[in-house]
């Protein structure tokens, strides 16, 4: 009989894998990028996969109270990335399809971030 390992479901491992997609996220956050918004909400963060600092950031700043903000720091972080892709795609205009491919893709990241913040409200 094999015995399986059962380690704690994270309440955000939707948005966890969908970070970890470029394909559906629409955009690639590093792990500075992770390590910054952790550090700004007051978690340090140690150098680690991105797999495990999406997962430390969101679990640890949901411990601590402070994932309203975090979230609030990843919006800014995709609007900025946004507004990348719309300078990019005026300077590239044959790229402009690929690239409002992109910032559609992360719009909608914004969007599961807000379905995010405002919670679950069968849980509790």
């Amino acid at each position: 009989m094999k015995r399986q390992h059962h380690e704690e479901r994270s309440k955000f491992t939707a948005l966890e894998n969908h970070f970890l997609n470029t394909f559906f996220s629409g955009l690639y956050l590093s792990t500075a990028d992770f390590i910054r918004i952790g550090n700004s909400n007051g978690l340090t963060l140690q150098m680690h996969s991105r797999e495990m600092l999406i997962k430390d950031l969101l679990n640890g700043s949901d411990k601590i109270g402070t994932v309203t903000d975090v979230i609030k720091a990843l919006n800014a972080l995709i609007d900025e990335r946004i507004s990348t892709y719309h300078r990019l795609s005026l300077e590239y205009p044959g790229a402009r399809a690929a690239l409002a491919k992109l910032a559609q893709k992360s719009n909608g990241t914004k969007a599961l971030l807000a379905r995010e913040s405002r919670g679950n409200p069968y849980e509790h």
